[in-house]
């Protein structure tokens, strides 16, 4: 059983993602459509045998957990967590 972790961080001022970053987390911001951490996440989801993700950061548990539900319902044969 492969798992994966991916380091998100934690919040910070993000000054030069101004206003973007005033409501959401630089890992959340939208790139092509999707959010940054989403294209990571996808990569993974290629890797055979992958079992779980795990997301480690600074952040509440309440600011990812829709994004993770989204992911959960994309992506149904891998386990989705956020550590903080």
């Amino acid at each position: 059983m492969n798992k994966a972790v991916i380091l998100v961080g934690g919040p910070s001022r993000a000054t030069r993602f101004r206003p973007l970053s005033m409501h959401l987390p630089q890992p959340l911001f939208p790139v092509g459509g999707k959010p940054i951490i989403w294209h990571q996440i996808k990569a993974l989801s290629m890797v055979k045998d992958l079992k779980e993700i795990i997301l480690i950061g600074f952040f509440e548990d309440f600011i990812f957990r829709p994004f993770l539900n989204q992911c959960q319902e994309e992506f149904p044969d891998i386990s989705f967590k956020y550590l903080r």
